[in-house]
């Protein structure tokens, strides 16, 4: 089942699809998102296998080449978002002091076809809450209206934006090697991000993103401003204090985090945020 949810004549459309199996090419139209809900779908984009399992999604613009397969023993069920080129460009225009290089980057041949996780992006929490709300059949007049659409592109621009940064640090000769060195610098924060609160070895990381130990951290560095060890340890900080203002207790929250004791903590945290989660959890009573 492949239904059409919504579309326009700007070129902005939602479709709703359940497969157990499918093959068939897949284009992206302005600045598309494939979002997989369930189950698992596997891109062939530009030349690059993408496996994108339930809670994750690629996104691809009109340069991008793509065929989709689904062969699964369950319904497959994602969704399929079309932005039009208009609404990027003037989102992208309105946002950024750079906005004519940022949406060239978005919109060209140049793009950084790659895929996400819904916990890591400020998109993903758009594409659940749209999910959602479809499979719950109350969606209908959100969709009525072109703000849905200049949102998502807000969403994308924020993370896109993060990459197209970072990605103009890197300093190789040839644009093809950036790409490659960052996707794999990508693929390793995500790796931090998915696993924050286990126990990760660098040498773990660097092997499952085929490069060496010390590349890895001074791309890392190079890139994201820190190392991988302080990205993590930030990431697991600001979670802390997320944790801590929803009730959590200080030992155990330290302890969750990945610190030897309370003292520990309490030292990094008030590094981090100017004070103590003490005071974090007061301010959570008020």
């Amino acid at each position: 089942m492949n239904q059409k949810i919504y579309s326009d004549h700007d070129g902005n459309a939602i479709r709703f699809s359940n497969f157990k199996k499918l093959e068939l090419d897949c284009p992206f139209s302005g600045l598309g998102v494939k979002y997989v809900a369930s189950g698992e779908e596997i891109y062939y984009a530009n030349d690059k296998k993408y496996k994108v399992n339930a809670g994750e999604y690629i996104i691809g613009n009109e340069f991008t080449k793509s065929i989709v397969q689904i062969d699964h023993a369950q319904m497959v069920q994602g969704l399929c978002i079309d932005i039009s080129s208009e609404i990027i460009a003037e989102v992208a225009d309105f946002h950024d002091v750079n906005g004519t290089e940022l949406k060239e980057f978005l919109l060209s041949d140049q793009f950084f076809v790659n895929r996400y996780n819904v916990k890591n992006t400020s998109l993903g929490y758009s594409l659940n809450e749209i999910n959602q709300r479809i499979r719950a059949g109350i969606f209908a007049n959100d969709l009525q209206q072109n703000e849905l659409f200049y949102s998502l592109a807000e969403s994308i621009i924020t993370d896109q934006r993060f990459i197209f940064d970072h990605l103009s640090k890197l300093d190789f000769k040839k644009n093809i090697t950036n790409e490659e060195v960052f996707r794999a610098v990508f693929q390793a924060k995500s790796i931090i991000d998915d696993h924050i609160v286990d126990h990760l070895s660098l040498e773990k990381i660097a092997h499952q993103i085929g490069i060496s130990k010390y590349h890895f951290i001074r791309v890392f560095k190079s890139v994201f401003g820190i190392s991988p060890y302080q990205y993590q340890k930030r990431k697991r900080l600001e979670l802390a204090r997320l944790d801590l203002l929803s009730g959590n207790e200080i030992l155990f929250t330290a302890m969750r985090y990945g610190f030897s004791d309370a003292p520990t903590f309490t030292k990094a945290f008030k590094q981090q945020f100017g004070q103590t989660p003490g005071a974090i959890k007061i301010a959570s009573f008020k």
